[in-house]
């Protein structure tokens, strides 16, 4: 038989026992923590795997680097480890001190790492309905956007406009996606003549350009200095502003290859207008 002085607890056993109920109610916190945000981050990559297929504008997108999703996969990863961890304890272990560390570490991995889809899926619907990032590679539309730059367009409910500065795609070129400048609208006759363009028979004032510096020329055509075109419906006729290769003085670059090349653009190969420009701009690159 005990005493019943032997059966009261005594100061250390009684802090102990306060110790084990302490880490209980932490563990059993950080692990509520763990299933919340776990599943979060898995949804939120399945979202942005999904919103990937379906991005028309998918080659704009800067958080499709590879770091991006190299680290959308780490955090994809985590996750499935902390749902892991957390089916796998069982009730009697939440009091373990060393659990309730490891479910604390994770947790902290996972606050950190649920940033990263979230930043992706809203980077992604940005690009798909809003706006969307390039940068630009060539001297085409020189002296206004050069090289190495870049270039914010939105294609949410764009109408296209004479002297626009619009991204394009021509499908037989390697490096398909191209900027230039509007001209033509559907149904217009453009000529060039002598350096000038004409809109249905009326000289086209061109103020972004230094007409005695840049030369427009005619490609595929007897006369190089006169040639004609016909802006079919839902087309537009493009050019770059650095159309012969002299826009920059005392440089020599490649000329523009526009619709003097190539023909009119459908509008359904325009991705959008060019609302704002970087200089000196190389992460997209």
């Amino acid at each position: 038989m005990h005493d019943e002085e032997d059966m009261i607890p005594t100061l250390d056993e009684e802090e102990s026992i306060d110790q084990i109920e302490n880490y209980t109610l932490q563990t059993t916190s950080a692990r509520s923590s763990l299933l919340r945000r776990a599943p979060f981050i898995i949804g939120m990559t399945v979202l942005y795997f999904v919103l990937r297929q379906l991005d028309h504008n998918f080659v704009f997108n800067p958080v499709n680097a590879d770091i991006f999703l190299l680290l959308i996969i780490v955090a994809f990863v985590t996750s499935i480890f902390a749902l892991s961890l957390v089916v796998q304890t069982k009730q009697e272990e939440l009091h373990k001190k060393q659990l309730y560390r490891l479910f604390k570490r994770t947790n902290d991995v996972l606050d950190f790492l649920s940033v990263i889809p979230t930043l992706m899926v809203l980077f992604t619907l940005a690009n798909m309905f809003f706006i969307s990032f390039s940068p630009i590679s060539g001297s085409s539309m020189e002296p206004n956007y050069h090289d190495n730059e870049a270039v914010i367009f939105t294609h949410f409910n764009v109408s296209y406009e004479r002297y626009d500065v619009v991204i394009l795609y021509v499908e037989e070129y390697q490096d398909p996606y191209l900027i230039k400048r509007i001209i033509g609208l559907p149904g217009e006759t453009v000529l060039i003549d002598n350096n000038e363009v004409y809109i249905d028979g009326e000289l086209l004032p061109q103020t972004f350009i230094d007409q005695d510096t840049v030369k427009t020329y005619c490609y595929n055509s007897d006369d190089i200095d006169t040639c004609e075109f016909t802006v079919t419906d839902n087309s537009y006729f493009v050019l770059g502003d650095n159309r012969d290769g002299k826009a920059v003085v005392g440089e020599i670059s490649g000329y523009s290859r526009d619709s003097r090349e190539f023909g009119v653009v459908p509008y359904e190969d325009l991705f959008g207008k060019v609302i704002l420009s970087f200089k000196d701009y190389n992460l997209l690159n």
